[in-house]
């Protein structure tokens, strides 16, 4: 593990930009590893490994996330020689921040911080989401653009698993 890691933890909605955005982090600065955990990849390939049609959100069960999380563990551990992890995930609910952030700290990983994407008009998401291999749908973004909170509340919930230690 890289003792100076950077882990950054997305927040926003389904087609604000996260994935782009850490892919961006990428080209932009090809000197620094930069690793990319995200679980709707794992989802994906999860699906694959099982199906022979393309990964539809319509087609996925929810019964499969305790194995998405399994994996999504294992690949954390595999990409801590970075210098900077991305876990470019919605994280809408502060109390999985929390507990992802727990995980990091509970590996060695001292650097946390936000991405944070403000909500976008639904209307704009759900073009952006149309364009994507995966649409998750408008009645989806609309109850994210709901969930989503302050960005306050997600910085308060990273500092809560620093003052831990």
């Amino acid at each position: 593990m890289n003792t100076e890691l950077l882990a950054i933890l997305t927040v926003g909605t389904s087609a604000s930009g996260k994935s782009s955005w850490a892919q961006s982090l990428v080209e932009r600065f090809p000197q620094l590893r930069i690793n990319i955990l995200e679980r709707d990849q794992l989802r994906q390939e999860l699906y694959a490994e099982a199906n022979d049609t393309p990964f539809s959100w319509a087609d996925w069960d929810s019964q499969f996330e305790e194995e998405v999380q399994s994996r999504w563990l294992q690949r954390l551990r595999q990409l801590l020689d970075a210098d900077v992890l991305v876990l470019a995930d919605t994280h809408l609910d502060p109390a999985q921040l929390i507990r992802e952030a727990r995980i990091l700290a509970d590996l060695g990983v001292r650097e946390l911080i936000l991405q944070y994407f403000p909500a976008r008009p639904l209307v704009e998401l759900i073009r952006y989401d149309q364009n994507r291999s995966a649409p998750v749908g408008a009645a989806v973004l609309r109850q994210q653009i709901q969930r989503l909170q302050p960005e306050e509340v997600y910085w308060q919930a990273l500092e809560s698993v620093s003052n831990e230690k």
